[in-house]
């Protein structure tokens, strides 16, 4: 898992981020109702709910607090003020990333750019995630926190292949491998594919049951009914 831990350049971590910022700020300002639409890989929320959390997350960020990724979402504020508090953080962002560790924002980056993936999804406005600067950040982060759940859990080490890169994770040599396109493989370890769309990933040496529980760390776990296909299908 050493490219878990390779540094990311705080500046480019900025443009990563500004990048779905603006994205989703403008998925959200064509909506005549953000309140009334759904996000289906977030069932309990709404979109106005959705830049709520993401406006939560980035104001305990910029003030630097000991904050959890699944902050609970701003209430009782529309949308389009919440978009507007949340271009407003900008001009703090470059300084608290600066003086932030690596992890978090790494943390911070995942979040936003896991949900415009969900915003994205949920809007029929799909786009090649694999393009944008956050991915492949987002996914060293992933395997790496996967992998504190298969060693954690005690599971045989597991080999993880997309087209482009493969990530060992857990103790030992490899019991088994489990590869897939990359945005499948990424929506596998952050709770937006159903346990069946794991198990239809292309497994070798070992059956998807065995590392299941591992699919359920921090704060993602597969969802109990579908809320995206498998893009390698």
């Amino acid at each position: 898992m050493t490219a878990a831990h390779t540094q990311h350049d705080p500046d480019e971590q900025l443009q990563a981020y500004r990048r779905s910022r603006r994205a989703i700020a403008a998925l959200v300002a064509g909506l005549p109702d953000p309140a009334a639409v759904g996000v289906p890989a977030c069932p309990e929320w709404s979109v106005r709910d959705l830049v709520g959390h993401l406006v939560h997350i980035c104001e305990s960020f910029v003030a630097l607090e000991d904050s959890q990724i699944d902050l609970v979402p701003l209430e009782d504020v529309p949308a389009a003020a919440l978009l507007d508090r949340w271009e407003g953080l900008d001009e703090a962002l470059p300084a608290a990333l600066e003086r932030t560790p690596e992890l978090r924002r790494r943390i911070l980056l995942l979040d936003v750019f896991s949900h415009e993936l969900d915003l994205r999804q949920g809007l029929g406005a799909p786009v090649e995630p694999t393009a944008h600067p956050a991915f492949d950040g987002a996914l060293d982060l992933t395997t790496l926190g996967f992998g504190l759940a298969v060693q954690g859990g005690g599971l045989p080490a597991l080999r993880i292949e997309t087209p482009e890169r493969s990530w060992v994770v857990g103790e030992g040599d490899p019991a088994a491998t489990v590869r897939g396109a990359a945005v499948d493989v990424f929506r596998s370890l952050t709770g937006r594919r159903t346990r069946p769309q794991i198990e239809d990933l292309e497994w070798s040496g070992g059956p998807a049951g065995r590392w299941a529980e591992a699919f359920a760390w921090g704060p993602f776990a597969p969802p109990p009914a579908e809320v995206e296909p498998l893009a390698g299908r």
